[in-house]
């Protein structure tokens, strides 16, 4: 059974967050799922196809987490800069 998802995520800065997560984009961690993302007007859009319902949930247990954890050190380190 195939699957699909898509994910469109409000940010404030979803540029920052998808050239941290640039590189990780680059390489793939299963042959049973794909993903994609992309930065649309102010959000980042992610896709994910997969083959089975267990590949789904990993992958996108792994890539919110992951967008999560950029958008949060993005935040930090804009907070930083401006000496907040």
């Amino acid at each position: 059974m195939k699957l699909s998802s898509e994910s469109v995520i409000l940010m404030d800065d979803p540029e920052a967050v998808y050239r941290s997560i640039l590189p990780e984009l680059e390489s793939t961690v299963t042959d049973r799922s794909s993903v994609d993302v992309e930065v649309r007007d102010s959000s980042l859009v992610m896709r994910v196809n997969s083959d089975d319902i267990i590949s789904m949930r990993s992958t996108l247990n792994t890539w919110l987490r992951l967008i999560q954890i950029a958008h949060d050190v993005c935040v930090v380190g804009r907070s930083a800069f401006k000496g907040a």
